[in-house]
């Protein structure tokens, strides 16, 4: 569960999902926008927040980052991109190495008012993708676990790439949230190579075996929906 916010009051009452990965390109923003989708065909109105993205390409004056078009497209298009994404940075690096090469630096403060039209729009339910890994940062001063701190009440979800390592992966993400005071709702395996890994079999019965938060559900490569369970989850957490 995250932080106090002091404007919880205004706040709506929508259920707000961190999603994190263990490490970066492990599906995390593919695994939030099926997500989206899913809840969206189900009738609820889904925000999508990206507080800040790296790697965005360039379009004219314009820096557009394919994750956060990803995740409006999947939610039914809810208010606008800059408001998916307010802070967009060229280079491929960590958000704020990517912002100081471009004589910048990411808002820190903005990385979390970003995300009050969200939470206080007529939500219902708000899912906030976080930058890499769990422990990347994401300011000069913020780890993405301290900016998921930062929400009152949210909820915190694991993404993790279903391959060899991955056990090690997870199990040093959750294990370290709970040195911080956090531990996380569920974790979420992706499958991000077309041939299965032999591991994939077995990378979720040892996940349950050895660590602090459940496997709520597997996605496979190219999956198109994702498992009714995680959807339950979401929306009853």
């Amino acid at each position: 569960m995250g932080g106090l916010n002091p404007e919880s009051e205004q706040r709506s009452q929508a259920k707000v999902w961190f999603i994190a990965g263990t490490d970066t390109d492990v599906g995390k923003t593919y695994v939030t926008a099926l997500l989206a989708a899913a809840l969206n065909g189900q009738g609820k109105r889904v925000g999508v927040y990206k507080p800040a993205a790296s790697g965005c390409n360039r379009s004219g004056d314009e820096l557009v980052a394919d994750d956060a078009v990803q995740l409006w497209r999947a939610a039914g298009k809810p208010l606008d991109l800059d408001a998916v994404c307010p802070q967009r940075f060229e280079a491929a690096l960590s958000p704020p190495e990517s912002a100081k090469l471009a004589g910048q630096s990411v808002d820190q403060r903005l990385l979390v008012r970003g995300a009050e039209p969200w939470l206080r729009g007529e939500f219902d339910v708000v899912l906030i993708e976080g930058a890499g890994g769990l422990f990347s940062p994401i300011s000069d001063q913020w780890m993405n676990i301290d900016l998921f701190q930062q929400f009152d009440d949210a909820r915190l979800l694991v993404v993790a790439a279903n391959r060899l390592g991955c056990v090690h992966q997870t199990l040093a993400t959750c294990i370290a949230a709970t040195e911080r005071q956090v531990c996380p709702d569920g974790v979420v395996l992706c499958q991000t190579q077309d041939q299965r890994p032999a591991s994939a079999d077995s990378n979720a019965a040892a996940i349950a075996r050895f660590g602090p938060t459940a496997v709520w559900g597997e996605i496979g490569f190219g999956a198109s929906e994702i498992p009714e369970k995680l959807v339950r989850q979401v929306l009853g957490g």
